[in-house]
């Protein structure tokens, strides 16, 4: 048995489902999606040729099986867990790399995080990757991403809902001595924008409402960066969308009709299973929530 036996990552899964009720339950408790804790209760029951549960439509319950099989995890779990507190109490001298991947508009928000890191951990090389690109976290590309839109549901990755980020349009106050403010979604017609490139304005919501709403000829700047954009508007360069709160560190910049344009996207931690307890994956985390939560 033991050469077709599921990692201990399955058996986690199943025994989080069997504690909890339901598959809804226990992703949430492990920062998964439902459809991962379902494809790791299944691969457990085919590598082991048996049922662990009744499926029913309150939820899962043990089978007699299943409940000789989770009274051993959960005391392999306590002890993996006592390991861990050890290891990590032990661990004050955290080294080596870490790898953190974001978009690049995110750096001005992910700055004073960062810093801060670096000050309690000067031993540990904090790498930046900024990348429009998702690298793949399972394959040792990153250890850490800060992600915006959807909640992220690739494989084994563990997501943590950090905030929810606003978003609008804003110009240089020299961009509207020059050019006028807009007070009305028709004044827009008389002025420049800047968007992103095609294949990029999909996943920044302010970008495709200008591709959407804006002629063509009004558009006179694209970038492939979302960090691009901000410094073009901060050089008065176009009307443009930005973070708010990349925005409040521009004093000359003005929002365009707040109340009738404004995007809400969520921000999300991503670690994958096999890193996410690392101590300093785990530092960084603890420091990443403090501040979104402050």
């Amino acid at each position: 048995m033991a050469s077709e036996f599921s990692d201990w990552q399955d058996i986690k899964v199943a025994f989080e489902v069997a504690r909890r009720g339901t598959l809804t339950s226990a992703a949430q408790a492990l920062g998964v999606h439902h459809s991962t804790v379902l494809r790791r209760i299944n691969h457990l029951e085919q590598s082991l040729n048996t049922r662990l549960f009744h499926r029913h439509a309150r939820g899962y319950t043990m089978t007699e099986t299943g409940a000789q099989l989770f009274a051993s995890a959960e005391q392999i779990n306590e002890q993996l867990e006592s390991l861990h507190s050890s290891i990590m109490a032990a661990d004050t001298t955290l080294s080596g790399s870490l790898l953190l991947t974001t978009v690049s508009g995110f750096i001005d928000i992910l700055a004073p995080v960062c810093e801060l890191f670096q000050k309690r951990h000067p031993q540990v090389q904090l790498e930046i990757l900024l990348d429009q690109k998702r690298l793949r976290l399972d394959h040792g590309q990153a250890h850490i991403a800060v992600r915006a839109g959807p909640r992220p549901d690739e494989g084994d990755y563990i997501a943590q809902h950090l905030c929810i980020r606003d978003s609008g349009l804003f110009a240089h106050e020299r961009y509207l001595a020059r050019m006028g403010e807009p007070k009305s979604l028709s004044e827009l017609q008389q002025h420049h924008f800047i968007s992103g490139v095609t294949g990029f304005n999909s996943r920044v919501p302010y970008f495709a409402w200008v591709d959407e709403h804006i002629k063509a000829s009004q558009i006179t700047l694209r970038v492939s960066e979302t960090s691009d954009a901000n410094r073009a508007i901060v050089n008065a360069l176009g009307i443009g969308g930005m973070q708010k709160e990349v925005a409040r560190l521009y004093p000359q910049l003005r929002p365009v009709l707040p109340e009738e344009l404004n995007w809400q996207h969520d921000v999300w931690l991503v670690t994958h299973h096999q890193m996410h307890r690392s101590a300093k994956v785990q530092a960084f985390a603890q420091l990443l929530k403090q501040h979104f939560r402050s």
